[in-house]
């Protein structure tokens, strides 16, 4: 059944009834004013703001008297008004937004259970990411293991709820630096992925998850697991057809931009701490958390992010001497000596890892993607002639992050060749 979008009349028809009969009125007067909101928000932000506002008065009222009936709603209510909030930059409201909502989705499946992940579970993983951008990691980090814990519970065969859920809780501990725990996790979040039958002979998802995290242990400092993982991604490649085409081009592209960006994290941060930094905005209050969707962070930060590619694009052209299209695809002029090589490296992968995570797109593979990853192998293994004992590590970064987007590409038997030259590399660092 068609339903009849929400105006200004049906918003004026539900508060005669309201009036009339506050019991009944008042829940649905409160439901159009968000209906309301929804239309507005993208023209009339502020406008959409007040009306949220006031429909979440109308369900604090509702459930002031301990009422339960309403407390699902109400939770929708808040979550609805914090992401406004957070779209206007206000980002305390918003912050404390998403804790009530949490706090009252919790309450209402308490009142009534749901079978699966359910309501509670998906706004405390919105309140952790604010967390997390605000710079309250610990506290990030609980609401994310909650949101595991309830993913393991109700996680069935064949599903990849639980593998998004543990690579947040990743993210979240090594940026409260629990190291330790974190790769507790990610032992966890492996031993999940191997378990996964379904489909493991056709998809990619095993070997880029290994590759993702074999990336992930080599920044942590620790080239054994790295090496270890390279060589399980290489086999996982090996045993899948050598090339497929399906449609889950934009799944395996998510996976592994979450993982590209999770391996940035040390690039990222000590681009932000440099004395003139490049693509980072030393005065801004929220930091977008690497490995978590864009689609999950608070207003301004895609915008910003996005500006910082475009600064990051100029630099690296900068260094090359040519235009981004030109040095994607012909040949590329470098730079002489270790630093200036080592310093282009580095802007190019944090441009890559950048355009990873605002959105590749599958036209772009053959003819933009893969040239870009290539060309920066070329610059490593510049580096490496330069600098042989320093640079093995920097190369085997680079190569994998080729096998990953190989991988994407389903063009398993160049992936795995691609692997074997990565975990080869390792074997020498």
């Amino acid at each position: 059944m068609k339903r009849e979008p929400v105006t200004d009349a049906t918003v004026a028809r539900c508060r005669e009834a309201a009036l009339a009969d506050p019991a009944s009125g008042l829940p649905a007067l409160a439901k159009s004013l968000v209906g309301l909101a929804y239309r507005r928000s993208d023209r009339r932000a502020k406008g959409a703001l007040r009306l949220m506002e006031e429909a979440a008065d109308i369900h604090r009222a509702l459930i002031a008297g301990g009422t339960v009936e309403h407390l699902g709603n109400a939770a929708f209510a808040l979550s609805s008004l914090a992401r406004q909030y957070s779209r206007l930059h206000l980002h305390d409201q918003a912050l404390a937004a998403h804790q009530e909502a949490a706090d009252l989705a919790r309450r209402a499946e308490e009142h009534r259970p749901v079978p699966d992940l359910g309501q509670a579970a998906v706004l405390r993983a919105a309140l952790a990411h604010a967390l997390a951008e605000a710079g309250r990691f610990d506290e990030a980090v609980d609401a994310a293991r909650a949101v595991a814990d309830r993913s393991r519970a109700v996680a069935g065969e064949g599903g990849t709820d639980l593998m998004w859920r543990l690579l947040d809780v990743t993210v979240l501990l090594r940026l409260a630096g629990r190291t330790e725990e974190a790769v507790a996790v990610e032992h966890e979040a492996l031993a999940h992925q191997r378990d996964q039958k379904a489909g493991q002979d056709r998809s990619p998802l095993m070997a880029l998850r290994a590759a993702g995290a074999a990336l992930w242990f080599a920044d942590l400092g620790r080239p054994a697991q790295a090496r270890d993982l390279l060589e399980e991604a290489a086999r996982s490649a090996e045993r899948l057809p050598a090339r497929t085409r399906t449609a889950d081009f934009g799944f395996h592209e998510a996976v592994r931009s979450a993982l590209f960006a999770r391996s940035g994290v040390r690039d990222e941060q000590a681009a932000a701490e440099a004395p003139e930094p490049v693509a980072v905005d030393p005065g801004q209050r929220l930091r977008p958390v690497l490995g978590v969707n864009h689609l999950h962070w608070s207003g301004g930060l895609y915008t910003s992010f996005q500006k910082g590619l475009g600064d990051l694009v100029r630099a690296v052209e900068a260094g090359t001497g040519m235009p981004e299209g030109k040095s994607a695809r012909g040949s590329m002029t470098l730079p002489d000596g270790r630093e200036p090589l080592a310093a282009l490296g580095i802007l190019r992968r944090r441009r890559d890892l950048r355009m990873a995570v605002l959105g590749e797109r599958p036209y772009n593979y053959a003819g933009t993607t893969v040239p870009r990853l290539r060309r920066s192998i070329d610059l490593e293994r510049r580096l490496h002639e330069v600098d042989p004992e320093g640079g093995t590590g920097r190369l085997v970064r680079a190569v994998t992050d080729l096998a990953m987007a190989q991988l994407v590409q389903e063009e398993h038997a160049l992936a795995a060749g691609t692997l074997r030259e990565a975990h080869a590399l390792a074997a020498q660092a």
